[in-house]
């Protein structure tokens, strides 16, 4: 039998298509992880993967980890554009000490979404989430507790960075915030809460400062409750960077300190719609911080009602 040799082009092109597809195993669009699973290949639903870590590296820019059966999937740095996903199972997070449970260290144009996690810190000196770098992070249906630290710690350090929380839960945080937004160097952040409750923290149940900063924090509240916290909102600057905050529709209850409190020249909070009461103080400024009130909130039942706010009313339109 003859065997005839092929031509370099034809040889270069098939070596090629090899390549290709070897690169294309080791990384896939979707990956999948489970509580029986096993770091090992490709992670596919066939053959799931064990670790939220591992999966990571066998998923590609622009994929998902999807989560098939419940369990512990261990803490996990996430280095590009990717979203977990968990629906109808239980997906906890521990972490090891000194490390969080999520950390988002991605290139300035990518976003990355965490959905229906259970993050649980046991009482660590660890950040439930830890936002470094990137265009966005959406968490949505997540529970984050227990963390001798920051339940959500948001800190771009450059650009434009946003941050979108929705029907989460923080409890027993501190002793920094329940959610911390706290850009650094020339970073701005860009905020949505949305149906979020901070629980039972020993710090500032939601803290937005501009002190590390030259830019912006923008950040509205909506439908969210701060309750049992040191103190339930706070927005605050020290000549840096400056702040707004909207709360509307929202609730900072039985906090032991002040319930909402605007401190700093460069700081504002707007707030319409919302209920203050159980808290030591209901609202505050201090320090040249600004607060206008649309007229339409209950602020009562706390020791004191109002110490230097709202500075203004602002009248419906």
């Amino acid at each position: 039998m003859r065997y005839h040799s092929l031509p370099g082009t034809v040889f270069g092109a098939a070596c090629g298509l090899i390549a290709s597809a070897n690169i294309a195993q080791a990384a896939t669009n979707e990956t999948w992880v489970s509580g029986t699973g096993t770091d090992s290949g490709a992670c596919s639903i066939s053959a799931p993967c064990r670790t939220f870590a591992f999966a990571h590296t066998q998923t590609t820019a622009q994929g998902a980890i999807n989560v098939l059966s419940s369990g512990n999937f261990g803490p996990v740095t996430i280095t590009k554009a990717i979203s977990i996903v968990a629906q109808g199972v239980e997906a906890v997070i521990n972490t090891p000490l000194s490390s969080s449970g999520v950390t988002v260290q991605v290139p300035a144009t990518a976003i990355v979404s965490l959905r229906g996690l259970t993050i649980d810190m046991r009482s660590t000196n660890n950040n439930g989430i830890t936002f470094l770098s990137g265009k966005a992070l959406h968490v949505q249906d997540t529970t984050i507790r227990k963390t001798i630290a920051n339940g959500i710690l948001f800190a771009p350090a450059s650009g434009t960075s946003e941050l979108y929380v929705s029907d989460s839960v923080i409890a027993n945080a501190g002793p920094s915030a329940g959610i911390y937004v706290q850009p650094s160097g020339s970073g701005s952040a860009r905020v949505m809460l949305e149906r979020v409750r901070v629980e039972k923290g020993s710090a500032p149940g939601m803290l937005f400062t501009g002190s590390f900063t030259t830019g912006t924090v923008a950040a509205t509240v909506r439908d969210s409750v701060a309750d049992g916290n040191s103190v339930g909102i706070m927005a605050t600057d020290s000549g840096g960077g400056s702040v707004s905050v909207m709360i509307d529709r929202s609730a900072a209850v039985n906090n032991s300190g002040t319930g909402v409190v605007a401190i700093g020249s460069n700081t504002l909070i707007r707030i319409g719609d919302s209920t203050v009461t159980g808290n030591g103080t209901g609202l505050e400024t201090n320090t040249s911080g600004a607060m206008a009130s649309y007229g339409t909130n209950k602020v009562d039942g706390n020791t004191t009602d109002v110490l230097n706010a709202p500075s203004s009313t602002i009248p419906m339109k």
